[in-house]
C-alpha cells in the first residue's frame, strides 16, 4: 500500500491546492538547505545510481532520464530538495525578464477522478536576476535547467518586444543554468498569442541567443502538435543553430479531453489541463516528431501523464531521450521517482536492452 496515496493524499486534498503547493515549497526549501535533511531524504527515497540508465546529451551527464518539469519550482527555491529526492535533472521556472504576480486566484484546481490538475498560474516568478542569484548560491549535483518565458503583464504580448524579453531573461542565467528551455507557446499567460509561430521571429531570437556569452544548451518548448508542414519549417529554422539540443512539448490550452469529472465542474475552471488524460495525445506527439527529426542532432523530452514505469518506458520507446514529471507527484507522491527508475531498469532487462539509449524510439520506424 502506498502511504502517500492512501494516508497523506486524502489529508492534502482537503485543502486548497495552491496553499498546499506553497506549504510544500516552504518545507522543501528548509529541508533542502540542511545537509542532514538532504541525507535523510536520500536515505528515505533511495534512488540508486545505475549506469544502464545514465544519459549523456548536449555535453551534459544525467544520472537517469527522469527530471522535474518546470512549473513546480517557479523560483528555484527547492532545487536541493528535488535533487535529494532523486530527480536526474531539475528544471526551474518559468522565469521571465521581469517579476510577475501571475494570474488572479484561484488558479490551480484538482480533478481527482481523472488524476489531473488544471493550471492557470500565469507564470508568477521573481524575475530572472533574482532567480539567477538564488540558483548561483544553491549548486546541485544533477543538471539544472531554467525555463524562460515572456513576462506576463496581464496585457497582450507586444510581438516586437518579445525577442528582447527572452534575451534579457536569459542573460543573467547564462553561466548559472546547465541548460535553458525557451517556453515559446506558454498556455498559462494572458498573452493569447504565440509570437514564435512566425519562423522569422524565431530565427531572430536564435540569432540573438547565439551572441550570448556562456550560453548553455537550449531546448525549445512549444505546443504539442502533429502538423508535418509546421514541423518541417521549425526544424529548418533551427538547423543553423547548434546550441539547440532538442524539443519539449507544452500541453495545448484548455481541457478538451474525455473526463470522468462532470463538465459542470470542469467548465468554469480557467487554464490548461495536465495529467493522466493527456497521456495518449502526448505519446502520439512523441511518435510524430521522432519519426521526422534528425535523430543524431535533436533529442526529445517526454512528458504528460507519467504515473508509473510503464508510462515512462512507453515514452522512451516512442522517442523520448529524457522525461519530465509534475502532476504525477501530486497524485503519487515523491516516492514515484524511485519507483519509475527501478521499474525502467526492470523493463529494459525484460526486453534485452543493455542501456536505455537502445530503447529510445524502437517503436517508431526510421
Amino acid at each position: 500500500m502506498s502511504t502517500y496515496r492512501h494516508l497523506v493524499r486524502p489529508f492534502l486534498f482537503r485543502q486548497d491546492p495552491e496553499q498546499i503547493h506553497e506549504s510544500t515549497l516552504k518545507w522543501a526549501h528548509r529541508a533542502g538547505r540542511s545537509r542532514v535533511a538532504r541525507f535523510m531524504i536520500r536515505r528515505a527515497y533511495r534512488v540508486r545510481s545505475n549506469p544502464r540508465l545514465a544519459v549523456h546529451i548536449a555535453g551534459l551527464d544525467f544520472p537517469h532520464p527522469l527530471g522535474l518539469a518546470a512549473g513546480f519550482d517557479k523560483n528555484g527555491r527547492v532545487v536541493e530538495a528535488m535533487a535529494a529526492i532523486g530527480f536526474g535533472h531539475v528544471e526551474v521556472g518559468s522565469v521571465s525578464a521581469e517579476a510577475s504576480e501571475g494570474n488572479p486566484r484561484p488558479r490551480l484546481f484538482r480533478l481527482p477522478a481523472d488524476e489531473a490538475i488544471v493550471v492557470n498560474y500565469g507564470v508568477p516568478n521573481d524575475g530572472a536576476h533574482a532567480v539567477a542569484d538564488r540558483l548561483a548560491q544553491t549548486p546541485i549535483d544533477v543538471p539544472l535547467g531554467v525555463n524562460i518565458v515572456e513576462t506576463n503583464t496581464g496585457r497582450p504580448t507586444v510581438e516586437e518586444d518579445v525577442v528582447d524579453e527572452f534575451v534579457r531573461a536569459a542573460r543573467p542565467l547564462c553561466g548559472v543554468a546547465d541548460y535553458l528551455t525557451l517556453n515559446l507557446n506558454c498556455p498559462n499567460t494572458t498573452a493569447g498569442v504565440s509570437p514564435f509561430d512566425d519562423m522569422e521571429r524565431l530565427t531572430h531570437l536564435l540569432h540573438e541567443y547565439s551572441q550570448l556569452e556562456n550560453l548553455p544548451p537550449v531546448w525549445l518548448k512549444f505546443t504539442a502538435h502533429r502538423d508535418a508542414s509546421r514541423a518541417e519549417s521549425l526544424m529548418s529554422c533551427v538547423a543553423p543553430f547548434p546550441f539547440v539540443a532538442g524539443f519539449i512539448f507544452n500541453l495545448p490550452p484548455g481541457k478538451d479531453y474525455p473526463l470522468r469529472t462532470a463538465t459542470s465542474v470542469v467548465a468554469p475552471m480557467p487554464g490548461t489541463l495536465c495529467g493522466a488524460p493527456t497521456r495518449s495525445m502526448m505519446d502520439e506527439t512523441l511518435r510524430f516528431w521522432y519519426g521526422r527529426l534528425d535523430r543524431s542532432r535533436f533529442k526529445l523530452v517526454g512528458s504528460g501523464g507519467i504515473a508509473d514505469p510503464e508510462d515512462a518506458y512507453r515514452k522512451i520507446r516512442l522517442g523520448a531521450s529524457m522525461l519530465q514529471l509534475y502532476t504525477g507527484l501530486v497524485y503519487e507522491g515523491p516516492g514515484l521517482v524511485g519507483r519509475i527508475i527501478d521499474g525502467l531498469d526492470q523493463l529494459l532487462r525484460r526486453d534485452g536492452f543493455v542501456h536505455i539509449s537502445e530503447a529510445v524510439g524502437v517503436d517508431v520506424p526510421a
